[in-house]
């Protein structure tokens, strides 16, 4: 219920760029190749020049890099090496909290002690990670192997950072798991593409990629009049660029269901994409057919390549040959003649396409298995599931009533997770903080912090036929009312006892009654909830317990029939922690949650 907020504070230490090579170890395979050092310290390795670098976050101790290295060693052998491409490689140590980031500062500070030396630690790494394990005792092994001395790696590796640099850069750029993939052409910026293979790396070093520029208005045809642009990241989009909503559609022309959706997009473009009001973007996601699915996306990014306003001409040509069953790798010539377009040009084109591979990641990304799938944006913002009410539509194509819905506005339909509201009818129904039935605070249910065990706390709780208890452990309850969505917690200390009951409560108790039966409370604090909804805490130090009232946003008074919202009853140690160390206002009445707010406090300021 309660939102908390974390900063995570991350020092950012630069290394200096520097660019040497290996040849002074005859031993190294990576001997006589250009190894360097990103401003920020990053890993490269090939030639400054080369158009194409390849990046990979991955984590030494991670089964799926592992097994991805193979992959990456041909990318080294057959683009890096002649010189066609760099690659760069970034630490995220994520598999095993001790054991990954020492991994990392071992690789990182195999380089300190002995530049260029990176790599092969890299390759031993992974070799040992894969094979035995890496341990404790590890860096010894990687030391003797390079012949450096081993206090010193391990001495160097305590202070060695360069893996917090680079998943912080990470982080910025979305990665969520290792092994992680980017592709970057020159000074743009680097774009997420799923795991390539082999057959694939071709495409990705000769890439064609769209240059920046101004939307296109459609010339002829059933889109005439339509504007199509490019998105930043190659996605195709038609409609007026300033259109506050985007219908994002992932498909495949080989899928059954999508030719089918075709007509719902058509509909949906002729009503609210020509009345301005959305855009509809289409991303590739091609999965049905192992032979045909890829250069079906293939064929359309490069329609789209040599001619941008036919794109969506394309795009209806394709799906009606994949529904007569004649859309192939070989279908270049039939779709050049029927669109006017250049059959050797468009085939050498397809050679070079990789769209597929971005539009793949980005539905990764999003949760998505199977087509059609729908997504939307806001204002130019993150693609995020459609919602009607507190329902996802996570899979399949919508209906045009709820896509038109959601592009006039209409209550019930949103983007994005629908804000939560702290009044929510579905949460515990209980008057416990006004009856004391069948105990009173802090204790419920015959619960009571400090004094009931786990195993009685669950027992009582099985017990009663209005609750359902969603998951138990040692450490914590959590229960619901009835089919409800989870409510209500008990956490137990190390001893098996409970520590503390949280309790969301339906809005059915006043702030004036609560006071009337449990007197005023001594201390005050606040937490933001949203924009039109603040929580603030009415403390009782005698009794243990914490009831957490809604105001209506920061400047709306709190009043006698503002709704108590949840109520947290601790143990009397925790009590006197919160008393004795944070900032509180004693009692001043009905007053607003800033006018409480305002940092000064008159308890342990």
């Amino acid at each position: 219920m309660m939102r908390l907020t974390t900063f995570l504070l991350a020092l950012l230490l630069l290394v200096a760029s520097g660019f040497t090579t290996s040849a002074q170890n005859p031993e190294n395979a990576y001997a006589g190749l250009p190894q360097w050092r990103g401003q920020d310290g990053a890993f490269v390795l090939g030639d400054a020049s080369a158009r194409m670098r390849l990046i990979e976050f991955s984590d030494f101790l991670c089964g799926f890099c592992q097994n991805y290295e193979p992959i990456v060693a041909q990318f080294i052998q057959k683009y890096v090496m002649t010189g066609k491409a760099q690659f760069e490689y970034r630490m995220f140590p994520v598999v095993d909290a001790k054991l990954s980031p020492l991994s990392a500062a071992v690789a990182e500070c195999a380089d300190t002690l002995s530049p260029g030396a990176f790599w092969t630690a890299h390759d031993l790494l992974f070799d040992i990670a894969s094979n035995e394990g890496f341990s404790e005792a590890s860096p010894a092994r990687i030391a003797a192997a390079l012949d450096l001395d081993t206090d010193a790696l391990v001495n160097c590796a305590a202070d060695a950072r360069q893996y917090q640099v680079d998943q912080l850069y990470g982080l910025e750029l979305g990665v969520e798991g290792t092994p992680s993939l980017f592709v970057q052409y020159g000074e743009a910026p680097p774009l997420a593409i799923a795991h390539a293979l082999p057959e694939h790396f071709p495409a990705l070093v000769d890439a064609l990629r769209p240059q920046p520029g101004e939307a296109v208005e459609i010339a002829a045809g059933a889109y005439a009049g339509l504007k199509t642009f490019r998105s930043a990241d190659g996605g195709f989009v038609l409609g007026d660029p300033a259109a506050p909503l985007t219908i994002v559609a992932f498909e495949d022309f080989l899928c059954p269901h999508c030719q089918a959706y075709v007509e719902t997009v058509h509909s949906f473009i002729d009503s609210q994409v020509r009345a301005g009001k959305a855009q509809f973007e289409y991303r590739f996601y091609p999965l049905v057919d192992a032979q045909r699915s890829v250069p079906s996306a293939q064929i359309a990014e490069c329609i789209g390549q040599f001619d941008l306003g036919k794109f969506w001409q394309g795009h209806d040509l394709l799906f009606e040959l994949a529904k007569a069953g004649r859309l192939g790798a070989d279908s270049t010539s039939e779709v050049a003649a029927a669109l006017d377009l250049d059959a050797a040009a468009l085939a050498s084109c397809v050679e070079r396409s990789i769209q597929f591979l971005i539009d793949i990641r980005l539905s990764q990304s999003l949760g998505i298995s199977g087509t059609p799938a729908i997504r939307a944006r806001r204002d130019g913002g993150a693609a995020e599931i459609i919602f009607t009410g507190q329902q996802a539509l996570d899979r399949g194509g919508l209906p045009l009533d709820t896509l038109t819905a959601l592009a006039e506005g209409r209550e019930g339909v949103s983007v994005g997770q629908p804000e939560a509201s702290l009044l929510d009818a579905s949460m515990l129904e209980d008057a416990n903080v006004l009856t004391a039935e069948p105990c009173a605070p802090p204790c419920w249910q015959n619960i009571t912090p400090s004094q009931t065990t786990m195993e009685e706390a669950l027992q009582i709780v099985s017990q009663m036929q209005s609750l359902t208890v969603a998951s138990a452990t040692d450490a914590e309850i959590i229960f619901s009312q009835g089919s409800g969505a989870p409510c209500c917690q008990i956490a137990s200390d190390d001893q098996g006892i409970v520590a503390a009951i949280l309790l969301q409560l339906a809005p059915e108790t006043g702030v004036g009654a609560a006071i009337q039966e449990l007197g005023e409370p001594q201390y005050v604090t606040g937490m933001p909830y949203s924009d039109q909804e603040n929580l603030l805490v009415l403390i009782y130090p005698d009794e243990a317990s914490f009831l957490y009232a809604m105001v209506a946003g920061a400047d709306e008074p709190l009043s006698e029939g503002s709704p108590v919202v949840s109520a947290l009853f601790a143990t009397r140690a925790q009590m006197d922690q919160v008393t004795s160390m944070t900032p509180l206002d004693h009692w001043k009445g009905y007053l607003s949650f800033s006018a409480y707010m305002d940092g000064q406090f008159d308890h342990n300021a």
